[in-house]
């Protein structure tokens, strides 16, 4: 793929007239393609792995994160997820698409992992979807509200391992959208890979030919290729 999934388009450029880019791990004023500034880009911690599978019910998911979720861009994240500085959305959206170009090429369009409606409401906005407008925007591909979050679940942060597979379980329909073709699955931060393997299997349950994962940071332990939920 020879676009530039970096540069930011025309509408977000003319808006960093007014509210300039910033450095996502300390927040000073960057450049508009940038994304961390020359003082901290040598300390932004990779997602490591930045592919991992995840095996559920027999299938397995691969997932792709650029950035490791810990320190200011953590605090980054926290800020857009639960902040309302929903701005911040056109960067991160852009060092994902950067990091999905292995396989961005092989989907169709991209889907997320929604919001349970009431929470979307209380929100304002659904932090995941508009992460892959973005990113799909990026990539030149269609993003699609293809799930729906159909019950309201516990916050997973606040579970252990077990305990979050069962609270996401069957939580996710999909529709019939998605049969017949190959999505790119966005979540905002992936740690046991839970909700985003229930999210898979409600796609491959409406008929997806086949499901990549992309998050904007990971919260997988470092070194760490392939984990069974």
């Amino acid at each position: 793929m020879s676009r530039d999934v970096t540069a930011p388009g025309l509408g977000e450029c003319l808006l960093f007239w007014l509210f300039p880019a910033r450095c996502l791990w300390c927040g000073r004023v960057v450049g508009p393609e940038e994304f961390f500034c020359k003082d901290c880009i040598g300390q932004v911690p990779a997602a490591s792995p930045r592919q991992f599978q995840l095996e559920r019910s027999g299938r397995v998911l691969t997932v792709r994160a650029p950035v490791q979720y810990r320190g200011g861009f953590r605090e980054t994240l926290h800020k857009y997820k639960f902040q309302g500085q929903k701005g911040l959305c056109g960067q991160l959206g852009r060092l994902a698409a950067r990091e999905a170009l292995g396989f961005a090429g092989k989907a169709d369009g991209v889907a997320f992992v929604p919001l349970y409606k009431k929470d979307r409401r209380k929100r304002g906005y659904d932090q995941s979807g508009l992460l892959a407008e973005k990113t799909a925007r990026a990539l030149g591909l269609s993003c699609l509200p293809l799930l729906t979050k159909v019950r309201r679940t516990k916050r997973q942060h606040s579970l252990g391992r077990a305990d979050r597979l069962e609270n996401v379980r069957n939580a996710y329909e999909a529709g019939e959208e998605a049969a017949g073709k190959t999505w790119l699955l966005m979540d905002d931060i992936v740690t046991t890979g839970a909700t985003l393997c229930q999210c898979a299997e409600a796609l491959y349950r409406a008929g997806a030919k086949e499901v990549w994962g992309l998050c904007a940071a990971s919260a997988q332990k470092e070194g760490k290729s392939h984990g069974t939920l």
